[in-house]
Order: structure tokens, then sequence, then C-alpha cells
């Protein structure tokens, strides 16, 4: 709308490929060589100001699909190349089998962004303009495993390994009000592992493993007033999981797990293109338990899955976003829980229609009666205000749930398959998801949350020479529902929505 453009957001050019190459042979050796590439130039999230409420979390008169008011951000482009590859080794020595697995991968790109989503007129009152680059200069991961596993015909098998991961990323940021930062974070971690199952009975399996992990990490950066930052952790921490599992018949098992896990200490840098210092989250530690069964029923036409879970995290790492002064803060609550069932099924109901579904419950809490959180300064925050100890307004969200967390999800799908003619089938396939309301942020909002979402799609088409060929038509999100997806709570009140319907046309071809 401010520059009058027509079609000037939204678009992308994507390439991929990837080349394998298989070794086999009669012998002990085989081996698998993996190279692929990705480049996509296109568009990056579009922010749409002061779209919500305000009082409340509906998309208000200032949002409009096709519209966005940007008087800056050269329309939010983005680009991204990736290069990697991968190669995977086995050797059988008897009863047991050596595996080796190598990978490495390279990145780089960007992100420019018209943070405040709009210009000086508006939508709505904006305090001041924002816009912001985010940059990958240079990303390098490389992992190695090494593993022993046993193929023995006793009621004993076992498996043990070595992992090692080494990173280096330099990310620069440009607020462009002042100079560019630039940081490089550096990551090493290595870990030996084993496990073991053990048959009871016929019926009958018991597992355990244990892994030793050892992480480091390093921040170097400088900010746009040649101030030097440096920041160092180190995590190192054995984890542990023991499951069991019971075949009632050959159609239905039972299971029950506990395990213990571990998050490594991480840094956060981006702060420092915005006057503030690096951030350092401790390790955190969780400890789960779930218990469930899995079934083929109705004479072998129907899969059902079901399980119930529970966990705590103690020292759970959290990302406080946003607030008055546009920090990305990690931190450490006390401990947060979560509870919770899930199911799926799949059902042949007739040799021609396929039905899947999902649903699953989750409860989460953030349990810390001393966090107290910056908050956004222009919505309605729900939680109690409090002033810490340098006399700041901050939101209490102890009680509150996990963000991005709906306590309800489902999903469901139908596929339809007809024979024509000798070697032909049509096909038509939808899917549907709902996803229950949810917080954007660890603070509470009327505005910074949703009711609820949902979205469709559908594929139909013709395949034919026994699947070599295929046509079809699609459609994503074909209801054309605005689903608001996150926001930036720093300057206005920000979101940014799902993609909108889209319609094609796909042609494929299996040699």
């Amino acid at each position: 709308d401010f520059t009058g453009e027509d079609d000037a957001l939204g678009h992308f050019n994507e390439y991929a490929g990837r080349i394998q190459l298989l070794y086999e042979s009669d012998g002990p050796f085989d081996a698998l060589l993996n190279v692929h590439a990705r480049s996509i130039e296109g568009t990056a999230a579009i922010f749409r100001a002061n779209v919500l409420g305000p009082g409340n979390n509906n998309l208000n008169e200032n949002y409009d699909r096709e519209t966005v008011f940007f008087d800056e951000g050269d329309n939010n482009p983005q680009d991204y190349d990736i290069i990697g590859g991968s190669l995977k080794m086995n050797f059988e020595m008897g009863g047991y089998t050596i595996t080796s697995i190598s990978a490495f991968e390279h990145a780089d790109g960007a992100s420019l962004g018209d943070i405040d989503g709009g210009n000086p007129a508006g939508p709505g009152f904006i305090p001041f303009q924002s816009l912001t680059e985010d940059g990958i200069d240079d990303l390098d991961q490389f992992t190695q495993e090494f593993r022993i596993a046993s193929n023995l015909d006793g009621p004993l098998n076992w498996q043990a390994g070595f992992y090692y991961f080494d990173s280096k990323l330099v990310i620069t940021t440009s607020p462009f009000f002042i100079p560019s930062a630039t940081v490089r974070h550096d990551n090493e971690t290595w870990a030996v592992f084993g496990q073991a199952s053990y048959d009871l009975s016929e019926q009958t399996t018991l597992t355990g493993g244990l892994r030793y992990t050892d992480d480091k990490k390093t921040l170097d950066g400088v900010d746009a007033f040649g101030g030097i930052h440096t920041a160092a952790v180190n995590g190192e921490r054995v984890s542990w999981d023991i499951a069991v599992n019971h075949a009632v018949d050959e159609y239905v098992s039972v299971y029950g797990r506990v395990a213990s896990g571990f998050r490594a200490p991480t840094i956060q840098g981006r702060d420092i293109a915005f006057f503030g210092a690096p951030s350092v989250a401790t390790e955190e530690k969780i400890l789960s338990f779930e218990a469930g069964f899995k079934a083929i029923l109705a004479n072998q036409r129907m899969r059902l899955n079901a399980a119930a879970f529970y966990y705590t995290v103690d020292d759970i790492q959290l990302s406080a976003v946003g607030g008055t002064g546009n920090f990305i803060e990690l931190i450490n609550a006390n401990k947060a829980t979560g509870w919770g069932f899930e199911g799926d099924l799949e059902f042949l109901a007739s040799d021609n229609l396929t039905i899947t579904a999902g649903f699953s419950y989750n409860d989460t809490e953030i349990k810390d009666s001393d966090l107290l959180l910056g908050f956004c300064a222009l919505c309605t925050v729900t939680d109690p205000l409090v002033l810490d100890a340098g006399g700041t307004l901050r939101a209490a969200v102890d009680g509150n749930p996990l963000p991005q967390a709906p306590k309800i999800t489902a999903n469901l799908t139908l596929e339809y398959r007809m024979p024509m003619g000798n070697d032909g089938e049509f096909f038509i396939f939808t899917d549907w998801s709902i996803t229950g309301k949810f917080n954007l942020f660890l603070y509470e909002s009327l505005e910074f949350s949703t009711s609820g979402n949902f979205e469709g799609g559908i594929r139909a088409g013709y395949a034919f020479k026994g699947g070599a060929y295929e046509i079809a038509v699609f459609g994503r999100n074909i209801t054309n529902e605005s689903n608001v997806k996150g926001g930036i709570d720093f300057n206005n009140i920000t979101a940014y929505v799902n993609e909108p319907r889209v319609w094609g046309v796909e042609v494929g071809a299996r040699f």
C-alpha cells in the first residue's frame, strides 16, 4: 500500500538436488554416499503492524491478507544456500555390524525485514521505525558417529558407539540505525553411548541405555562500537532410559518407559547488536515417564496407537523474546511440567479408502515464583505485574503454560484410490489439522495469544504406467484461513500469519 506496488512479496524460487551412490556386494561391506544442495530466494516473514485487538486476539480492520504497508525492507527478501553430504559405511563381522556415519553441512544467507510492519503513518500507532537484517555469514557443521551393534540369536543384543559434533557459526546483525555487529559461535560435543535389550520371555523385552555427553560452547563478538564480548559454557552429564515392551499377542503390545535427558548450556549473542550483552542459560534436565499400547484391530484393517506421558524439566531453558527492550534473552526457569496423552489410528475402511486420524492433549506449566519478565508496551497483559529489584515493572509468569504449546492438536486425512484402465489409478487425498489456543510469548496477554487454528488441503490426480507417471492438482489452506503464527511485541502489536490459499498443478515421473 505504501509504494503502490502489486505482487511485491510472497514469491520464491527454490532449487534442490540430491545425488546418492549405493555400493553393495556379496561381501561384508556396503556404503551409501549422499551429496545434496538447496538454494532458495524469496520472501522472509511478512510482519503486519497493529493487526490484533486491542483487548482481544482477533485480527482487526488493519489486517488485509493481500496488503502490507512497508516503507522499507526492500520487500523483506530472504536468500539462503545450503550444501552438504554424508557417507554411511557398514562392515559385517560375524554376528556384529560396525557402522560409520560421516556428514558435513555448509550454509550461508540472510533475511531482511521491515520489523515494525508499517510506515510512519501507520497503520495504528507505531512508536518508531525498525529495519533489521540477520545473516549467516558462514555455518559449517561436521558430525561423525561410530557404532557396533550385535545381531545375535540369543536373548541379549546390544549396541555401543561414539559421537562427535563440531559447529562454527558466524552471524551478522544489522539494525541499520547503528553499525552491524558480528558474533561467532563455536560448539564442540562428543558422547559415548550404549544400549542393550534382553528378552525376558518370548513376549517381554527389557531395554536400557546410557549416554555420557560433553558439550562446549564459546562466543566471540564485536558490537557496533568495537566492544569485545565473549562467553563460554561447558556441560557434561549422563543420561539414561529404561523401557519394557510386552506383546499381549501377535496384534497387541504394551510398553512403559522412563528416561532422563538434558540440554547443554547455551549462549545467545544477538543482543550485542542492540546495546546488550550475551545471555547464558545453564543446562536443563528432564525426567519423563511414558506408557502406552500399539494394536492391530478390526481383522487387521486398523492400526491404533495410544500413550500417556508426564515429564518435569528442571532449570528449563527459555527465550524471553521482545518486551520494550527488544532483546532475545536466554533464561532458566526453576521448573516446568507437562502431562497428557496422544493417540493415532490408520483405518482401511475399504479396499479404496484409507483414513488416518490423530489427537493429543498436552498440559504444560512454568513453575517459578521468582521469574519476572519484560512485556509489551501496548498490549493488555493479564499476568500479575510486579516491580523487580531495579524498580522496573515486570510480568510474573509463574503458572503460565509454555509458549507455542497448545493443549489440543488433532489431524485427519482421507485418501481414496480407484483403479482405472489397465495400469492407471485415480486418487484424491485431503488432510486437515486443528491446533488449540496457545500463548505467543512467556507472558500472557489478551492480544498475543490464539483461540485455535485449523487448516486443510487437497490433492487429486491420475497415476499411470504402474505409478511411474503422475499428474495432480493440489490446494493448500483451501478455506483461506488467516491463522496467527507469531508476533513481535517491542514496537507495536505486530503479528504474522500463515500462508494464503495456494492452488497448483504437479507433474511427476519416476524412472
